[in-house]
């Protein structure tokens, strides 16, 4: 009796296996939806928007998901600062579609309201600085403009890669 429970175990399996879709499309769909931590946010990656997009779109009051790399912050003046050359404020990230970006018309602001998000991405300190600078960050936020500068605020969700 045992050898035919584990044969109908194994059959079962093996049918279950060979009706899951491999190819890349079903990787690419799941990987969507499925992460390795709980606390990490789900992306819904046809939905995500380029610097680009973002710019050339009318989003403004929208919440969306934004893909881009850091590539600096904002003086305390409002003057973006590509690689965080000079001081820059702990409020703000700047962000765009290329990691080697140096005009900033090409780049938003991430305004970093929560404790939280300013603990972890803070440009000001120097340690967060080098963990950060030049990532590619998934961020979902509001789109606004923050000191005249196209932006997200009030972000929901990153997740840096």
């Amino acid at each position: 009796m045992k050898r035919f429970v584990k044969a109908a175990v194994i059959s079962a399996t093996l049918a279950a296996a060979a009706a899951i879709p491999t190819s890349c499309t079903w990787m690419e769909d799941y990987f969507k939806t499925v992460t390795d931590k709980a606390d990490e946010p789900e992306i819904p990656l046809d939905e995500v928007l380029s610097i680009e997009e973002l710019l050339a779109g009318s989003f403004v009051g929208d919440t969306v998901w934004v893909r881009g790399h850091i590539v600096g912050g904002l003086s305390s003046d409002g003057v973006i600062d590509i690689g965080c050359q000079g001081s820059v404020v702990a409020n703000a990230l700047i962000i765009a579609d290329e990691a080697d970006c140096t005009e900033p018309d090409d780049c938003i602001v991430l305004q970093l309201t929560k404790k939280a998000h300013r603990e972890a991405l803070a440009p000001d300190n120097p340690a967060n600085r080098e963990k950060i600078l030049y990532q590619t960050i998934f961020v979902q936020g509001k789109v606004t403009t923050y000191k005249r500068i196209p932006a997200l605020t009030n972000l929901c969700q990153y997740k840096l890669e």
